[in-house]
């Protein structure tokens, strides 16, 4: 009998072995740049293993070296959308209607001319996305570890292939729309190869999209609008856009990174939705822009793809606002892409994150690593990331991330957009004076074009983010601006460590006219090479009294086509609006080594949107010809190519340019020899908005890759295009 039982047991084992358990009718649905694979789960697994190739794969590549991704039990969850779903989320709290009600994953999208929720993935159903990043054929497989064990049997349930996949921009999907069919909220799936999906165990991030009740444009080109929320940066989603009269607004999800990345190498707890005191701090790099990356490659899509947005979105007005975190965020924002922003509003915004000691330090050490270290460094990666790149990759990342003390006194030769920033005296979170204090002092050092205010008496809350100009939604980012600093009716920096219970207001009063904003009974201004000409006022801030004459430095900024060449001699005069032979004051000036043009004392007339004023005229001493001054114009261009790789068409644009001389120069393609292949000429009126495009058909050359080229004046842009047929 013994002997029975023994060979029965011994029975069990080899069944056990010879027909194991595993993943099965795994599939594989390729939609726009990624591949979503999908399986049925195993009763009792812990963790999947998948595996992939270009050949078809057999038992012997199973090994350590050939896992693309190990995910656990239950990976379509999603940590992030259960934030919105149930009684007591800012989506019930918001009166959202039908309410959001997701735990998983969500992969077919939602239809998008009806409201109501998209299906999630069924509960038992793993899943994993990839980003494609070579067009070609592939295979997958998916096996479960249980106990320990991997179990590494391949069958036609747990390995399929081949699928067909092709480069492509990943689009968003489309899960949730209100009932007033005004707001929207999209799943983004992030590329797991690069942007490490430990953190958080996340890599699909939620994005509401909405636009007022009364939004019906169907050919006017609008606002598109980024708000950041402060900590942890969950969304207030709402049935429609409450604040946003002009256009469309996008608030994205954020998990407590502070709206700018984290380490690409470090292992962080997946267990949790997000991070805090109690956590290690990080202690390995590069640290990159991952949170910054994912939401400009959202805006890719929206500009670019998205036929519904891409017809109404002016990408001359995009503008940020957030406050707390999201303030710190939007200055981080503005700074790393300052040809893509109009303007920023900022309502207490941390400054310095890891080199001084406040509220968040610990909070802020768990996604970047401590104020210490530096071989934690920072890097930049995504859509319009180059020039940031270029420009501070590579730096220790507490170093760049403390904003005060080295990007504004660094970087006086970019041109930002203009700022519209506040703190609050006695605020305990975002702590003053350790955040914010310095920062204004580099904008006043930096003659940048900001106003502001610190509210002496308040907490973590602030008022007078800004002027008239940024309230009515006015500035572009095709217009110039002027800066004002050493104001003489603003208050003087640096602002008091210790503030009494008074606003304490800098630069509020001013405005004026641009196409969009009338100064002075004025609309727009002059911008052309030999002849700057702006009404300018002394208004009031917000709704306190008028402030009458005043007097201040003022400094041309983001100048379109006016030549502001180093060095060179300007002539100015400051005259009544509407008769130029009477003169306030003139002179002349000499340009900075930035080409940066600077009237001292200049005096502003007091005024409002219908009469007073006064017209700022400025002119160089030596006329130049447009292309005498085209050098300066491109002082922060660049190439972009979208789709890149591609087959076999692609979009080549030119951005950040500041004159339209663009549009008489050609674009030269080049193959890996170096051998000019095609010259492309501009698209027809394409250069109105400062982006320059060109479009190749690159269907007559082989696959390979080839260098597009463009002269600007004695200087040269390049960018490599990969053609993948």
């Amino acid at each position: 009998m013994r002997r029975l039982q023994a060979l029965f047991f011994s029975l069990l084992i080899v069944c056990t072995i010879v027909f194991p358990e595993t993943p099965a009718n795994l599939t594989a649905m390729v939609r726009s740049g990624q591949v979503f694979l999908t399986w049925s789960e195993v009763t009792g697994a812990n963790q999947y293993i998948i595996y992939s190739s270009t050949s078809p794969i057999t038992a012997g590549y199973l090994t350590s070296g050939n896992v693309r991704i190990k995910v656990l039990q239950g990976s379509a969850g999603n940590k992030q959308l259960e934030l919105y779903t149930g009684a007591g989320s800012f989506f019930d709290t918001y009166g959202c209607i039908p309410l959001p009600d997701f735990s998983r994953n969500v992969i077919t999208p939602l239809n998008p001319s009806t409201s109501g929720l998209a299906t999630e993935v069924p509960a038992g159903t793993g899943m994993m996305v990839f980003t494609t990043h070579t067009s070609g054929n592939y295979y997958y497989a998916v096996t479960a570890v249980t106990g320990g064990v991997e179990d590494k049997t391949l069958n036609n349930g747990n390995n399929i292939g081949p699928i067909a996949e092709t480069v492509a921009d990943p689009e968003p999907v489309l899960i949730w729309q209100s009932d007033t069919m005004c707001a929207r909220l999209y799943l983004q799936y992030t590329d797991v190869d690069s942007f490490n999906p430990t953190q958080a165990g996340t890599y699909a991030w939620p994005y509401w999209v909405g636009v007022k009740k009364n939004y019906n444009s169907t050919t006017d080109r609008g606002n598109l609008h980024l708000k950041l929320d402060g900590y942890s940066g969950v969304i207030r989603g709402w049935n429609y856009a409450i604040y946003n009269n002009n256009g469309i607004s996008v608030n994205p999800h954020e998990n407590g990174n502070w709206w700018f990345g984290w380490s690409k190498t470090f292992t962080y707890d997946t267990s949790k939705a997000a991070y805090g005191a109690s956590d290690a701090a990080v202690t390995t790099g590069p640290v990159y822009n991952f949170v910054q990356a994912r939401i400009m490659a959202f805006f890719k899509w929206m500009i670019y793809v998205e036929p519904y947005y891409a017809s109404r979105i002016d990408t001359n007005w995009i503008t940020v606002e957030g406050g707390s975190m999201g303030g710190g965020g939007t200055l981080m924002m503005i700074q790393n892409y300052p040809d893509f922003f109009a303007s920023g509003q900022a309502k207490v915004p941390p400054t310095n994150y890891l080199e001084t000691g406040w509220t968040w330090y610990t909070n802020c050490r768990a996604s970047w690593g401590t104020g210490d270290n530096d071989n934690i460094k920072v890097h930049f990666t995504g859509w319009r990331s180059e020039w940031a790149e270029t420009r501070f990759g590579g730096m220790a990342c507490h170093q760049w991330l403390n904003l005060e003390n080295f990007y504004i006194p660094n970087t006086e030769d970019v041109e930002l957009p203009y700022l519209g920033i506040c703190s609050g005296g006695q605020d305990g979170s975002v702590n003053w004076p350790q955040q914010g204090r310095n920062y204004y002092n580099g904008l006043e050092a930096t003659r940048r074009g900001w106003s502001g205010q610190l509210s002496g008496a308040s907490g973590h809350f602030c008022e007078g983010d800004g002027n008239w100009m940024l309230s009515d939604k006015a500035i572009r980012k095709n217009e110039a601006f002027p800066a004002f600093n050493n104001t003489r009716k603003s208050m003087l920096l640096p602002l008091p460590e210790e503030p009494l219970d008074s606003n304490y207001t800098m630069n509020r009063h001013f405005i004026w006219a641009v196409e969009h904003y009338q100064v002075g009974g004025v609309f727009g201004h002059t911008d052309e090479t030999n002849r700057f000409d702006m009404v300018i006022a002394s208004y009031r801030a917000g709704y306190e009294p008028m402030i009458g004459d005043d007097t201040a430095d003022v400094t041309l900024r983001r100048l379109q086509r006016f030549a502001a060449t180093p060095y060179a001699d300007y002539h100015y005069k400051n005259t009544t609006v509407h008769d130029t032979t009477v003169i306030y004051q003139s002179g002349t000036m000499t340009a900075d080594s930035f080409g940066l043009i600077t009237i001292p004392n200049l005096y502003v007339r007091a005024g409002s949107r219908d009469t007073g004023g006064c017209r700022l005229i400025v002119a160089p001493d030596i006329p130049v010809t447009e292309s005498e001054a085209a050098p300066c114009g491109f002082r922060n261009a660049w190439i972009e190519a979208v789709p890149n790789p591609f087959n076999p068409t692609t979009s080549i644009t030119v951005i950040g340019t500041r004159n339209t001389i663009a549009n008489r120069q050609s674009m030269h393609i080049y193959d890996f020899r170096g051998r000019l292949i095609e010259i492309l000429l501009p698209v027809a009126n394409s250069g109105h908005q400062g982006w320059v495009h060109f479009l190749w058909n690159a269907g007559k050359n082989p696959s390979g890759l080839y260098i597009a080229r463009i002269y600007l004046d004695g200087r040269t842009l390049s960018k490599k295009l990969l053609l993948q047929k």
